[in-house]
């Protein structure tokens, strides 16, 4: 009688041969452990871009090419280790700690960028300069952070779904609650790199990359339940080596730094560069009421219409922008940092000389005094009207700056 090969729902699947593509997985987790997409291959790529000079910042085409000989070289990697392999199974031995090692980097990188969205420091709320840009002054880039510092709401949600990928990829009993959640979530954060000219383009690939890969081995059985056909469970990997609380202390120190080490990351970041209020009540955004100075033809008026004044600062000093009237400069906007100290504002235009003004207030009313170009000048100031548009409890103003010089 011949022998029954019906496999039962509950019969553990076949293991599948581990072939190249695991083994490229693998190499191509190693370099980027070594330096993020091989460091020591950027000389290489920047002389094939034809590139001088000190290094570009943002994702100039260098990088590109650097990442596809980051691609080669674990390509060379993998078929180099598949020969000298042979039928020895060292792929098939590994493939749990590939993976596992997939799960965490995956989890370690989600972990700084969700925390940064949870505590809304990625994209900071929009501050008092940023509501005078005009919206051609802004790159695709500036457009998005802006409109995403704007809803705290938006950006924590985001910020919660990367942990909770994270969280679930922990574990290999939920790796594939993770890897469903981080799929569309990463192709999300892609999509707004791609649409938005965002310099991470490649990162965000590279991790979308790690995503579909742990989720690759389940791919059969979600095919199965999609069909509602019995799925069939995946053997479980090798246990760790050693004795019981070994295991358990390399458990906690793994878990415990991907845990905490972007944590640390997140709160490096809030000490050094969180916003912090300026120690005057000069901030705000002022419209210009008189000026001194007398008004040239109206085609090149470049006397003040609006001024600026953010209400925090980093490390460095807060920023000011000013707008003009009708400029003939394009744009009719500057900008620049300022400091007060006593009764002295101090204005410094990016890539200009600083121009020091007095300071009086009168109510509402705010007097500065000062010279242009020798001149001796005195502007009149009042905060400009604002329209509160009740978006998320007061988080976003839209501040109406009619011209108004005399």
């Amino acid at each position: 009688m011949p022998a029954n090969f019906n496999v039962t729902p509950d019969t553990p699947a076949p293991i599948p041969s581990p072939g190249l593509g695991l083994r490229w997985l693998a190499c191509w987790l190693l370099l980027t452990l070594l330096g993020w997409y091989g460091v020591t291959l950027m000389p290489l790529a920047r002389t094939l871009a034809g590139e001088t000079g000190p290094p570009l910042t943002g994702e100039p085409p260098s990088a590109f090419i650097l990442f596809g000989l980051n691609a080669g070289l674990a390509l060379l990697g993998a078929l180099t280790w598949g020969r000298a392999e042979g039928d020895r199974g060292w792929t098939a031995r590994a493939a749990p700690w590939i993976m596992r090692a997939a799960r965490l980097s995956l989890a370690y990188v989600l972990f700084i960028y969700g925390w940064q969205k949870v505590f809304l420091l990625q994209m900071p709320r929009p501050e008092n300069t940023d509501l005078l840009t005009r919206f051609g002054e802004m790159n695709h880039m500036g457009l998005l952070w802006r409109t995403v510092g704007a809803s705290p709401v938006f950006q924590f949600v985001g910020g919660a779904l990367e942990v909770l990928s994270a969280f679930l990829l922990l574990h290999r009993r939920t790796a594939l609650a993770g890897a469903l959640l981080a799929v569309p979530v990463m192709s999300f954060v892609l999509l707004l790199n791609l649409s938005f000219n965002v310099f991470v383009k490649l990162g965000a690939a590279n991790l979308l990359l790690l995503a579909v890969a742990i989720l690759w081995p389940h791919l059969p059985n979600l095919w199965r339940a999609v069909r509602n056909e019995p799925t069939r469970p995946l053997p479980a990997p090798p246990g760790l080596p050693g004795s019981r609380p070994l295991r358990a202390l390399a458990r906690v120190a793994v878990l415990g730094y991907v845990l905490a080490a972007p944590l640390q990351n997140n709160l490096t970041f809030v000490q050094r560069w969180s916003p912090r209020p300026v120690p005057h009540d000069l901030a705000g955004v002022y419209r210009v009421t008189a000026d001194s100075r007398p008004a040239p033809d109206i085609a090149n008026d470049c006397r003040w219409r609006t001024l600026a004044l953010n209400a925090h600062r980093t490390s460095l000093a807060p920023l000011y922008r000013t707008e003009w009237m009708n400029c003939p400069h394009d744009p009719a906007t500057g900008a620049g940092r300022y400091e007060v100290n006593g009764q002295t504002l101090t204005l410094t235009p990016a890539g200009g000389s600083p121009q020091r003004l007095r300071w009086a207030r009168q109510g509402a009313q705010l007097t500065l005094t000062g010279q242009d170009s020798g001149t001796p000048f005195t502007v009149t100031l009042e905060p400009a009207p604002a329209r509160d548009t009740r978006l998320l409890n007061d988080h976003w103003r839209l501040f109406v700056t009619p011209a108004a010089n005399e």
